[in-house]
């Protein structure tokens, strides 16, 4: 069944107002940045499940799983990091528990700064270096 939620990219990314809000990124920006943050995410889960252990097995996407959409994990994170959305605001709009959401806060935001990192063209350096003083608080 579709998730209709309205805090999915796919829901926002033509609302250039809204999404700059939320993230802090007009769509340009967000586009140019998801490859390389996809990229850091799979090569994670490649390797590591959602606790951080090693991963036996191939991953694969779970029928109940939060981001079936790589575009939506980025964009949880760069709502938080932006500072205009709270954990328990994310548990909510997401339809997840708050330790939950400390969980994929503590996983991606690492992912997000290597993937800033490797791709040091698709942001303007001021947007990079606030990004990365947010990302690191």
């Amino acid at each position: 069944m579709p998730d209709f939620s309205p805090w999915r990219y796919f829901n926002l990314q033509n609302n250039e107002s809204m999404l700059r809000r939320l993230t802090g990124l007009n769509r340009r920006q967000f586009e140019s940045l998801h490859p390389f943050f996809e990229n850091s995410l799979n090569s994670y889960f490649n390797e590591f499940t959602l606790e951080g252990t090693p991963r036996n097995r191939r991953p694969f996407v779970h029928g109940n799983a939060i981001f079936t959409d790589t575009r939506d994990s980025l964009f949880f994170i760069l709502a938080y990091v932006n500072g205009n959305v709270r954990q328990a605001q994310l548990a909510d709009f997401f339809g997840i528990d708050q330790p939950k959401v400390s969980k994929y806060i503590k996983i991606l935001r690492p992912i997000l700064s290597q993937a800033i990192k490797a791709n040091p063209d698709s942001l303007s350096k001021y947007k990079k270096e606030l990004l990365f003083n947010k990302i690191h608080k």
